[in-house]
């Protein structure tokens, strides 16, 4: 049995091996901060952290209480690492890395602490979306409340007008989606409101982009960007464009900064692609609980399904943080009050 100590290594023969290992006293000392903290719950599990389980990293990055993704992708990253080294040193049990296979943002941002997020209700989304002067800008925020975003916001970028159908259900319409992915392109089709539909349309037809939402700057000299010329709904101005050309679609960095920008203006700086689809979950978790009077299995899974989140290879479902967090009646009741 190994002795507990505060703020020290469990194992610590193993621990400390490792980090004599490393290249750089700084990164020594960054992973040292991550492998004490292990300690507490290495010690509750009486099993070294290289042989943690999915599922017990996972409980573990919960407890961080982080506030931000990247710090939860670098306390993931020290994990990682270090159980690759055990498993080279024969000390795992079953030579797996659990972590080898998960990489994105998404996944670490189950684990952001509840205290971070920043939820929207649909009437404050509502009042965003109609403060914006561009449809370009209307069109990102509102798509990702509704569904929409994908690998590096690639479903967003891809949207085509030729994509949108209408559906036998009044005041919805159908929207085909592409996301592009590490594993190729991933196809799906989700329902969209007819708000949205129209906000599309109209941003489809525009071909001048007003900036600074038309507050007007000594510092700018012309009002309006012309937008390239492509079937994408959401394009770039013509002087950002970059190499890849007119007919290429926009990119992440683009949108992300038009939903930064649709924040800073409403004064609202936790406006972000993950607040904006968490508040679209909740929203849709709402409409289900109202609709439904229960918000059980079958509604997360219809929630994961559209949001294209917490869905598993094996096709179960992962949406036990989330709910712990905010998808669930509580939080549904301090946003929109008592159903």
């Amino acid at each position: 049995m190994n002795k507990v100590y505060y703020n020290d290594f469990y194992n610590s023969e193993h621990k400390e091996r490792y980090l004599r290992s490393l290249s750089t006293e700084s990164t020594r000392k960054s992973y040292s901060t991550i492998l004490k903290k292990t300690e507490m719950m290495e010690s509750s599990l009486n099993k070294d952290l290289y042989n943690f389980s999915l599922h017990e990293i996972s409980q573990f990055l919960y407890t961080l209480k982080a506030t931000k993704v990247s710090s939860l992708r670098h306390a993931g990253s020290v994990i990682r690492n270090y159980i690759q080294w055990a498993v080279e040193q024969d000390l795992r049990k079953d030579n797996i890395n659990p972590l080898v296979a998960v990489t994105t943002h998404e996944w670490y941002s189950q684990f952001v602490d509840d205290s971070s997020l920043m939820l929207f209700t649909e009437k404050r989304i509502d009042n965003i979306v109609d403060s914006l002067i561009n449809a370009q800008d209307q069109a990102v925020v509102q798509a990702v409340f509704e569904g929409i975003s994908g690998h590096t916001m690639s479903e967003l970028a891809n949207m085509k007008m030729e994509h949108i159908s209408e559906c036998v259900i009044e005041g919805k319409y159908r929207i085909k989606l592409f996301n592009d992915t590490p594993e190729g392109i991933k196809t799906r089709e989700i329902l969209i409101s007819k708000d949205l539909f129209k906000i599309l349309d109209k941003a489809n037809k525009e071909v001048k982009y007003l900036k600074n939402n038309g507050v007007v700057l000594e510092t700018i000299k012309s009002r309006f960007s012309d937008l390239v010329e492509n079937d994408y709904i959401l394009r770039t101005a013509v002087n950002s464009r970059k190499s890849d050309g007119d007919d290429a679609p926009a990119q992440a960095q683009v949108l992300g900064l038009r939903i930064k920008k649709a924040g800073e203006f409403n004064n609202f700086p936790m406006l972000t692609t993950i607040n904006l689809r968490n508040s679209g979950m909740l929203k849709l978790a709402r409409d289900l609980h109202e609709e439904r009077g229960k918000l059980d299995t079958e509604e997360y899974h219809e929630i994961c399904d559209h949001f294209d989140v917490g869905k598993r290879d094996d096709g179960t479902y992962n949406y036990i943080v989330m709910r712990r967090n905010f998808l669930n009646i509580k939080t549904i009741k301090r946003l929109y009050g008592t159903p």
